[in-house]
């Protein structure tokens, strides 16, 4: 199937979306250290199996898979902080700011020409998710503040430099090539900065925490597909990133149905907003 990598772009952007609430239920038990650290060790022994052309890399591709781990290892910190200090709904909608720093990316990096399109579609993420932040919570107080707010954004942007990286280092790769030394780099670099703060990890409370295997589970296989459409000839980075925003409409329902979190109809009207801006953007 030619458009085979389309299917696998929509699974992904399910596992994407509903990780966002497993760790929200993950940080209720585990520090965010801790669940970095075994969240990656157990994703790294699951591609074990499946990574026998690993080592036949040549060595400046294995660094350049180093750079992208950093660049996404920063990402999830900052991640953890946002996601353990909002709501997992607004935190969905908020993460899609990352499609106005692909687009500034591709103008900027790759040379890609600004459309009066992608002009609008810019201004309507950016009202979208004004009016997200504008709602109030029960105590009269703003959802995000800016220390906050500032972790999404960073965030949103280092995810945005990754998946750029991604679909260049598919070019000299093999996906599961790619994946075994992401998740060595990723583990390698929590487990230092476990040793760094010398914080002290509860193993009796992680072996409770089912969320953490779960997400592992869901973060293999969800890049193994998103990698393997990155490879396809076939495949543009412009519907990619359009299917991934699709995500939100996972968490934002996990807000709901299992948080039971308030003012979702406000919400998804705020998400609307932003994906319409998207989608202009991308025409």
């Amino acid at each position: 199937m030619e458009n085979l990598w389309i299917i696998f772009i929509f699974i992904y952007s399910f596992l994407k979306g509903s990780r966002e609430g497993m760790k929200k239920a993950a940080l209720k038990k585990s520090s965010s250290s801790e669940i970095l650290f075994f969240y990656t060790l157990i994703g790294f022994i699951l591609t074990i199996p499946f990574s026998k052309d690993a080592f036949s890399l040549a060595p400046i591709y294995i660094f350049y898979v180093f750079l992208k781990s950093a660049v996404v290892c920063t990402a999830w910190i900052f991640a953890f902080i946002a996601i353990d200090k909002m709501s997992v709904s607004l935190y969905g909608i908020t993460d899609l700011s990352r499609m106005v720093f692909s687009t500034l990316l591709g103008v900027i990096v790759l040379g890609e020409s600004f459309t009066v399109q992608k002009a609008i579609g810019v201004i309507l993420v950016i009202a979208g998710l004004m009016l997200a932040n504008l709602k109030k919570t029960s105590s009269g107080t703003k959802e995000i503040t800016l220390p906050v707010l500032i972790a999404v954004l960073l965030n949103c942007f280092l995810n945005a430099v990754s998946g750029t990286m991604d679909k260049v280092l598919m070019k000299y790769m093999l996906s599961s090539q790619l994946q075994f030394w992401f998740m060595l780099f990723t583990t390698v670099i929590y487990g230092a900065i476990l040793l760094v703060k010398r914080e002290k990890i509860s193993i009796k409370t992680l072996k409770t925490n089912y969320w953490v295997p779960l997400m592992s589970i869901s973060l293999i296989i969800g890049d193994r597909l998103l990698f393997e459409a990155n490879a396809s000839p076939l495949s543009e980075v412009t519907v990619m990133t359009v299917i991934k925003q699709s995500s939100v409409i996972v968490t934002v329902l996990t807000g709901w149905l299992v948080f039971k979190e308030k003012h979702i109809l406000y919400k998804m009207m705020c998400t609307l907003i932003v994906l319409s801006g998207i989608f202009i953007a991308l025409i």
